[in-house]
Formats: C-alpha cells, sequence, structure tokens
C-alpha cells in the first residue's frame, strides 16, 4: 500500500471500548495507532464541578465490577475514581403494575458495590490521558472515509487521501458503524419502536447508593444514583424507555409536567423531584453482527452488538470484547503469530458472540414479559420476582453473573 503508514494493529473509534483496546494493545508491545474523529483536547478537556442537573453529563455507564477490572489493569481506573463516580451498593427492580419486586444487596454478594454510575466522558478522558504516556499513535480529529485492501494489506483512508495499514483493523466506531459497512459485514437487527429518554433529576430524598427500575407495559425507567463532588447524594440519572408515541409525547411536555410524569411513574421512590436537566432521547434498536471478524479486521462494542438499556449492559458487553481480544492476541504474541491469525480472531469471537447473544435474548425476553399486559402473564412475573426474591443464593448468582464476578 503505497505512501500508506503501517501498524501492527489499527482500532478505527476512540470511545470508551476503542480507546480501552488501544491502550491495552500497546501494553503489550504492538504497534498500536487509534484513530477518532473527535479533538483530543476536547476530550481531556476539565469540567466544572456539578452543583445542578445540568452540570452532569446526561451518557453515564453502569460499570460492572469486571469492567472495573480492567480499567484498573490498564491503570485508568484510579483516575475514574478520582472524579465524579457514584458506587451503588443495592438495586431495587419492581412491576409497576404489580405486588413483583427484587432487592438485590452488595453486602449478601461479600463485594463493596453493584458497581459503578459513571458519567461516560470521565472515562474517556482517563483512557485519552493514559493513551498520552503510553506508545498508541493516536489520529484525533481525523475522518475516515472508506476501507482500503492492497497487496494483501487492510488499511483505512483518511480524509484528504492518507491512508493507514496494518495487519489488523479493529472497529470500534459504534452501532452505525461505518466500518462495518465498508467491509461487508451484514447484521440481524429490528426496531423496538421505543425511545430512552435520558436527563438528570435532584430528589428531595437522597438515592441511598441504589438503583432504582420500576417496569411497565410501556417500557422501564431507571434511576441510577450520582454523586457530585462535594459528596451530594441527591442526582439521579433517567433512562426511561417507552414506546415511541410515548415518549414523544413526554419530550413535548413542559418541565413540570415531565416532573409530575416521572413522580408519579417512580412512585415517589426518592420523594419530590425539584429540578429535571434537558432532556435527549435516541431510537432503541437492537442489532447484532453476524460474524464479527473476517481476515484482518476484527469488531468489537456497539459496532458488533446493541442491546437494549434496561439492564444496563452495553458497556459492559463492549469492555467483555476487549478483555477477551487482548487475552488472545496476548497469547498470540508469545507464539509469535501475528494478529490477523486466521485461529486468533476465530476464538475471539467464539467467545463472545454466544455470551453476547445469550445476553440479548435475555433482555429482549425480559422487554417482551413487562411489555404484555395478559392477567395470566401479569401473575406470572409477579410470583416469580417475589419467589427469585426469597431464593437469595440464585439470587445472588444471577446478580453475580451480571457484575462479571464468575468470569
Amino acid at each position: 500500500m503505497n505512501d500508506s503508514q503501517s501498524f501492527d494493529i489499527l482500532v478505527v473509534g476512540g470511545g470508551m471500548t476503542g480507546s480501552a483496546l488501544a491502550l491495552g494493545l500497546s501494553r503489550q508491545g504492538w504497534k498500536t495507532a487509534l484513530v477518532e474523529s473527535a479533538s483530543a483536547a476536547a476530550v481531556m478537556a476539565d469540567t466544572a464541578p456539578a452543583t445542578t442537573v445540568n452540570d452532569f453529563e446526561p451518557r453515564v455507564s453502569a460499570i460492572s465490577v469486571a469492567s472495573q477490572a480492567l480499567l484498573a489493569d490498564l491503570g485508568v481506573w484510579a483516575s475514574i475514581a478520582g472524579q465524579r463516580h457514584c458506587p451503588y451498593q443495592a438495586m431495587t427492580v419492581w412491576d409497576g403494575d404489580g405486588t413483583g419486586r427484587i432487592h438485590f444487596e452488595a453486602a449478601e454478594l461479600q463485594v463493596r458495590s453493584l458497581g459503578t454510575i459513571v458519567e461516560n466522558r470521565h472515562i474517556v478522558r482517563a483512557l485519552f490521558l493514559g493513551l498520552q504516556q503510553s506508545d498508541v499513535e493516536v489520529f484525533d480529529n481525523t475522518r475516515v472515509t472508506g476501507w482500503v485492501e492492497q497487496d494483501g494489506q487492510c488499511g483505512i483512508r483518511l480524509e484528504g487521501g492518507r491512508q493507514l495499514s496494518a495487519s489488523l483493523v479493529v472497529a470500534a466506531d459504534g452501532g452505525n458503524s461505518r466500518m462495518r459497512q465498508w467491509v461487508g459485514l451484514p447484521t440481524r437487527e429490528w426496531d423496538y419502536d421505543q425511545q430512552a429518554i435520558v436527563c438528570t433529576v435532584e430528589t428531595s430524598q437522597t438515592h441511598q447508593f441504589t438503583a432504582w427500575q420500576r417496569f411497565s407495559t410501556t417500557g422501564p425507567l431507571a434511576f441510577l444514583p450520582l454523586q457530585s463532588e462535594a459528596g451530594d447524594n441527591h442526582f439521579c440519572s433517567i433512562v426511561w424507555s417507552q414506546d415511541t408515541a410515548e415518549a414523544r409525547r413526554l419530550m413535548a411536555l413542559e418541565d413540570s409536567e415531565f416532573i409530575s410524569a416521572l413522580e408519579m411513574t417512580i412512585e415517589q421512590q426518592l420523594g419530590q423531584i425539584k429540578a429535571v436537566s434537558r432532556r435527549f432521547a435516541f431510537p432503541l434498536r437492537q442489532r447484532h453482527a453476524k460474524d464479527y471478524v473476517r481476515p484482518g479486521f476484527a469488531l468489537i462494542g456497539d459496532a458488533a452488538h446493541t442491546i437494549h438499556p434496561l439492564a444496563g449492559q452495553g458497556a459492559n458487553l463492549g469492555y467483555s470484547d476487549v478483555t477477551v481480544l487482548l487475552e488472545e492476541l496476548a497469547r498470540a504474541r508469545q507464539s509469535g503469530l501475528r494478529p490477523d491469525n486466521e485461529q486468533v480472531l476465530a476464538r475471539y469471537q467464539r467467545r463472545r458472540k454466544g455470551d453476547n447473544l445469550a445476553m440479548m435474548a435475555a433482555m429482549e425476553g425480559f422487554k417482551q414479559l413487562f411489555a404484555r399486559d395478559e392477567l395470566p402473564l401479569r401473575w406470572l412475573r409477579n410470583t416469580g420476582m417475589r419467589w427469585l426474591d426469597r431464593l437469595g443464593p440464585l439470587k445472588n448468582r444471577l446478580a453475580a453473573e451480571a457484575m462479571g464476578l464468575n468470569r
């Protein structure tokens, strides 16, 4: 590939998964490059302390214990924990149309927390600070315009005509991955006909370091605990997934009307809602690539799979992809194999595809179960939730699996 800068591995997309993978690859000794459309200076800019609902980023992630372990191995978790974050010790889930309720406690699992709510920008910032101290060559503020294959090499074309080549190109460029489309990896996907409304609220009562989620036939509402630098525990991030028509109605409400709807739906578990930030709505679509790999190319994170946010597992599935791909590439390096070795990539796909499909199927099952209002189904799900809540060992095993404690 003429006039092309060459690398062992090239990562496209510098979000939470792509930047983590690039940092891990550099620590293994691979000659690595990361291409990101955003400006690194903007990514790493300091944020003002949070004193109102408008100071928090609407996009947050519930980072599992397993994902925390990965970020700690990469040397960035301490930086993340030094910024705004909120470990939560409990989770309460209930059926808004019945009496079923499940409560999880970190103490029952003998862990300090069930997970940590972190604003996405703080995770990416910590990873980019780590990249600054690594050997990764970062091409920030750079737009990819195409996929290139020439003389047995794979690569990408950048805006302006420059080309980068590598033995392995990894796409981490999101659910609408252009890299996946250019390479020609098909997907199975369908629209949920729902939108997720996200915003930040301030409540009159503290969140008690608990994640709250109420299910209804039109979709779940989650209150995810936030904490300001000053230790104020009256803030929560809202993820309200609703059928499209209902979501549009809610988005059109005045703030006071929206607050009233929120208070009624969450059954005032945290008292009155004192303030709400600007609201955003995103269409929800399930998507899964039929294959994650092809010669010289691999998908990770949302580029490979997107999932309904009702269990907050999207970021954690992406970090599981990163963990497994790093393990397989470390094994390849120790064996003197190229990163694009067919068996190496096949093992990555085999290890991740089944787990991702199982989680997606479980989330689809939950969504369909709570979307139905027939009396027998309503009785079944409420009875099942009460039964599971009383079976401590089974309930805790399920929670440990979701947290990644059994991996």
